[in-house]
């Protein structure tokens, strides 16, 4: 009797312990030479309205790239405002509701839709071909405050900035310090704003094969990820909480169970 409780905790014990790792480890659908296509792998980070960006112009002639660039006269500590180049600080231009920015004597140009390297290439463009234009000018944007949203089980949450192209959803959570213990890899959140609606996915973090063909591998700007608490976080606020699933509740238990049995049979 004593033998058959013994080598029946053993077995709870070892269950517990393996439906532990299948809800911890990620991409468990992978094997060495796997192949995982990305539906959307061309998608790059496109300019909205509102977003901020920087065009820095230069050329040979330094005076005449001045011209073009839109510089601060001021830089105040702390200040997100501007950022120091060799032509002094550049301010931010922030898309319009229309979609357009006003660049210095070249007046609008229309950049929403466009990445970084088309609005470098439309603004390029739009100097070679300006009576006052520059022919040997060198365009260069970068992003100015553009992020994604990371909450809930993860280590670091907050606000992580967008300093490329193509931004994933694994580099979100990487920039975040990964998801806690405590977080649910199977039900992750995605909320994206579409006109004047947001719309919800839902990402499995242990299937990579499906997070590649989701809409929202490759993230875009203001995309806000939540990560669920799984049933054990969920279970702290109980009184009982997660006493019972502990080794050392069932072990009690069979202790106790075996004792009674010897009880009862003497």
């Amino acid at each position: 009797m004593k033998k058959n409780i013994f080598l029946f905790t053993v077995l709870l014990l070892l269950l517990s312990s393996c439906g532990s790792v299948r809800n911890f480890n990620y991409f468990q659908d992978t094997v060495a030479g796997d192949n995982s296509p990305v539906v959307n792998a061309m998608q790059t980070v496109k300019i909205r309205p509102y977003d901020k960006i920087s065009i820095i112009v230069s050329c040979k002639d330094p005076a005449m790239a001045t011209m073009y660039n839109l510089l601060s006269s001021t830089n105040r500590v702390g200040s997100t405002s501007a950022q120091s180049t060799g032509y002094g600080y550049i301010s931010y231009y922030t898309v319009d509701e229309n979609g357009e920015i006003d660049f210095p004597i070249l007046g609008k140009i229309a950049v929403a839709g466009l990445n970084r390297n088309e609005i470098a290439v439309a603004v390029k463009k739009a100097l070679t071909t300006s009576e006052q234009g520059l022919k040997d000018a060198t365009v260069t944007v970068e992003y100015a405050d553009l992020h994604v949203g990371v909450l809930g089980e993860v280590k670091n949450a907050g606000i992580v900035p967008i300093n490329r192209d193509q931004f994933t959803i694994l580099d979100a959570i990487e920039r975040a310090g990964d998801l806690t213990q405590y977080g649910n890899r199977k039900n992750v959140k995605v909320f994206r704003k579409n006109g004047n609606s947001v719309d919800t996915y839902e990402v499995d973090l242990t299937k990579f094969k499906d997070l590649c063909a989701s809409p929202v591998f490759m993230l875009q700007q203001d995309d806000v990820i939540y990560v669920e608490p799984n049933k054990v976080k969920a279970r702290q606020s109980t009184a009982v909480g997660n006493t019972i699933l502990t080794p050392t509740f069932w072990m009690s238990a069979m202790s106790f169970a075996v004792t009674m049995v010897l009880l009862i049979t003497k």
